[in-house]
């Protein structure tokens, strides 16, 4: 890629096919050699890093792991660092990622890449039919193996207590690498509320409520010293979590406008195209209406946001709204690209 669409991509003027956004708390230590796996990745053909923006948020760290990440994101081709002031947790860091991407698609991944980074590009294909693709640690049991005996038992009762609450049905919520269109994300982000582990879950609960359609794709994974996961203590305060989320009650609704006039999904997407404001709107179709929804707009932002998607649909007839995870789901299954995906 030359020097000028480098210069474009990295200014927004070019869209990236893939923002991969990476949490980091504490990981100084651990950012190099997730590094050096992730080149080797791209090397081998599973991700292209010339067309992918790399997200690094440093999770209010209190080691190097600021300096680390820039030393590696001044060694790629598009990336950059976020800073959080505070530690949010692994779900609030990735939300902080998601909020400021711009990729057509979006994927996370732990820092130490200890699921080989060359997943990406199935996880990334799997999008070709399906709104969000998880993978899959899980082995021909039905469970995850994890190197140490209590984090196996600790790891398979939460599983099997998270498919009797929420009924996912899936065989590893937990596992870090995920991928997701890129309007699919910024919708399911914006509807959750959960900073630390249970985050997964609670994303993989909307998905089912909003509709949205879910690959699980195996991936292979290699546990690194390091972990933050705590075998009995995190499932039980996850657990937790989760139940305070399962409605979505907390949630700030979703701003945005339902469209009154008579169009259609690719007309109105069309009409928007042009809008730079950021972050930006998300179009979606329903089986009775169409929805602009501004994901993670706030105050002054909400405003300007607005005047310029109203410009942009003059003449046709709006109505401003606010939607709750509630009103979603009873309007599920939610649609958010020109080309849906198949919902077979």
């Amino acid at each position: 890629m030359g020097d000028d669409r480098r210069r474009r991509r990295s200014s927004g003027e070019v869209q990236p096919d893939l923002t991969l956004i990476i949490p980091a708390f504490n990981e100084a230590e651990r950012i190099a050699s997730g590094l050096a796996r992730l080149r080797a990745a791209a090397v081998a053909g599973a991700i292209d890093l010339d067309n992918c923006e790399v997200i690094y948020v440093d999770d209010g760290s209190t080691d190097a792991t600021s300096s680390a990440a820039n030393e590696a994101a001044k060694s790629l081709p598009n990336a950059r660092v976020l800073t959080l002031t505070q530690n949010l947790g692994k779900g609030g860091a990735v939300r902080a990622g998601v909020a400021s991407a711009r990729g057509k698609k979006v994927a996370f991944c732990d820092a130490d890449f200890s699921i080989d980074a060359k997943h990406l590009r199935e996880l990334t294909a799997a999008l070709d039919h399906a709104d969000v693709a998880i993978g899959s640690r899980a082995t021909d049991h039905g469970a995850v193996e994890y190197g140490h005996r209590f984090r196996t038992l600790g790891g398979r009762l939460f599983n099997r207590l998270v498919n009797k609450i929420t009924h996912l049905d899936l065989a590893d919520t937990q596992c870090g690498m995920k991928a997701f269109r890129g309007e699919v994300a910024r919708i399911l982000f914006a509807t959750t509320a959960i900073n630390r582990f249970a985050f997964d879950v609670e994303l993989l609960t909307r998905c089912r409520q909003f509709g949205f359609t879910v690959a699980e794709v195996p991936v292979t994974w290699d546990e690194i010293a390091g972990s933050k996961v705590r075998p009995f203590a995190d499932p039980f305060s996850m657990l937790k979590d989760l139940a305070k989320s399962q409605l979505g009650g907390q949630i700030r609704p979703l701003s945005g406008y339902r469209v009154v006039g008579s169009t259609s999904a690719e007309q109105l997407r069309a009409r928007i195209a042009n809008v730079t404001a950021s972050p930006q709107p998300v179009v979606i179709e329903t089986n009775a209406s169409l929805l602009v929804v501004f994901p993670f707009a706030t105050g002054q932002e909400r405003s300007a946001l607005g005047a310029h998607v109203l410009a942009a649909l003059s003449p046709l007839k709006v109505s401003a709204d606010a939607f709750t995870v509630k009103d979603l789901s009873q309007l599920s299954p939610l649609q958010v690209r020109l080309e849906p995906a198949s919902r077979s």
